[in-house]
């Protein structure tokens, strides 16, 4: 779990396995927002934002609706779980 400070709000970062196929998931939560946000990291390292899919929503705290990126620790260690996924999807 990653923590990230931004604006005033508390971001809390869980790099998880996801159900996806080659990519990671990096699920966002805030000490005030009522939904969780969530990124999408492929095995490049580049962040596809994912708030529409099901469970999960926009940045009530924000105007513009955006959850803050995740830092780069968290990308890191997603990118090593989306490389992983697609080594296995490659043998099955």
């Amino acid at each position: 779990m990653y923590v990230r400070r931004h604006r005033g709000h508390t971001y809390l970062y869980q790099v998880d396995y996801g159900e996806e196929t080659s990519v990671a998931r990096i699920i966002v939560r805030s000490d005030a927002a009522g939904t969780e946000g969530l990124f999408l990291v492929k095995q490049d390292g580049s962040l596809e934002p994912a708030d529409d899919r099901s469970g999960f929503g926009s940045n009530t705290l924000r105007h513009d609706g955006l959850w803050p990126t995740p830092p780069r620790e968290a990308v890191r260690d997603a990118v090593v779980i989306a490389r992983q996924k697609a080594h296995t999807a490659e043998y099955q």
